[in-house]
């Protein structure tokens, strides 16, 4: 056991380095991370309802991002534009004082994600909807069958304001031609809704969304993934192993022995 408690002592040792190395990767990339803290402290003033305060944030969040290095951070041009867009419209929702506060709250929402995605490395802020966005496609198929259109409606238009939400995030997160699958099956979706809620198409067509969008949730999922992370799950295990073996063979050959010497 003596062996167990060495080893385990030295992966906790391991692990202290390893974090220290990260903290040291994290300050290197400061200037980015800062301005995605800086758009939560917008979107928490905006729920207080300090629309000053969340303005000169935005003002600031404007400076800073023009002295970032584009090329060094490996950000594209659809990146570029869809973080200006969202910001140019998180800067109306904040000003425009006959918006509701719901609104306002969804639009920036809406930019907080969009920055997020393009700062976090793993399990970014947006893959958090998955249980609403799932949920919300059971729901429409619940309210198609108890025959409800108002309800149905209303389900849908929820579901595809959501969507509309992410969809910054996702233009910045996923593979082209997983984005186009996407994108075509909100516009049939659209379109269902708009020609009429009684048809016999819905009900397939959203049990395929549900196929797609849980395998997209899955797949970010994976690929988020921190590799760092699963290296030392692997040598942590192996470790614990090797050792917990070790004391096994230990003893097995000391109660062989012992039965050789009653012999």
């Amino acid at each position: 056991m003596r062996r167990v408690f060495i080893c385990i002592l030295f992966v906790s040792i391991f692990l202290g380095s390893t974090g220290i190395g990260y903290a040291t990767e994290v300050n290197g990339k400061h200037t980015w991370k800062e301005l995605n803290q800086t758009t939560d402290h917008v979107l928490q003033l905006v729920k207080q309802e300090k629309f000053e305060e969340a303005k000169q944030l935005l003002d600031y969040f404007s400076e800073a991002f023009i002295e970032i290095d584009f090329k060094e951070q490996g950000f594209t041009m659809n990146d570029m534009r869809t973080i200006t867009l969202t910001f140019e419209a998180a800067v109306e929702a904040v000003t425009a004082t006959e918006r509701p506060l719901d609104e306002r709250i969804f639009t920036v929402t809406s930019f907080r994600l969009a920055v997020d995605a393009l700062s976090s490395e793993h399990h970014p802020l947006w893959l958090q909807s998955e249980e609403t966005i799932l949920a919300t496609l059971l729901a429409i198929k619940e309210e198609y069958s108890q025959e409800n259109p108002e309800a149905l409606q209303h389900r849908m238009n929820t579901f595809l304001r959501h969507y509309q939400m992410i969809r910054p995030a996702l233009l910045i997160d996923l593979e082209p031609q997983v984005l186009q699958r996407i994108e075509s099956q909100i516009t049939y979706l659209d379109n269902l809704r708009v020609d009429g809620v009684g048809s016999n198409k819905l009900i397939p067509h959203i049990e395929l969304m549900e196929s797609d969008f849980r395998k997209m949730f899955e797949r970010v999922k994976e690929d988020s993934t921190d590799p760092s992370l699963l290296w030392v799950m692997f040598t942590i295990g192996g470790m614990i192993i090797m050792s917990l073996s070790y004391v096994g063979v230990r003893k097995y050959r000391a109660e062989k022995s012992k039965v050789r010497m009653k012999e």
